[in-house]
């Protein structure tokens, strides 16, 4: 059972394990319509992080209910979703005005 024995060790020490990964968002996010964002950052995922990735934060009223989403910033999806949802912004605050 060693496998077991270095997952266990792992858990106590996350940062052991790849912190590198856990830094960076997964490849894949969810498909998020421009609505649902509260808003959109770019910051580390987690604090001990250096590298930023962007954070988007959901409406509670949306199927995700106020989570938080990562999305990683070199991927041309995630750039093309920052424009389009500029652009959106934009648009958005011209109408409230």
């Amino acid at each position: 059972g060693h496998m077991i024995l270095s997952k266990l060790f792992l858990l106590r020490h996350p940062a052991l394990s790849l912190a590198g990964s856990k830094c960076k968002c997964s490849r894949k996010g969810p498909k998020i319509r421009y609505s649902d964002v509260k808003k959109l950052e770019m910051k580390p995922k987690y604090p001990h992080c250096e590298e930023k990735m962007v954070i988007i934060t959901t409406k509670s009223v949306s199927r995700y209910r106020g989570q938080e989403h990562c999305l990683h910033p070199k991927l041309q999806s995630t750039k093309r979703f920052i424009k389009w949802y500029n652009a959106w912004n934009e648009k958005r605050r011209v109408y409230e005005e």
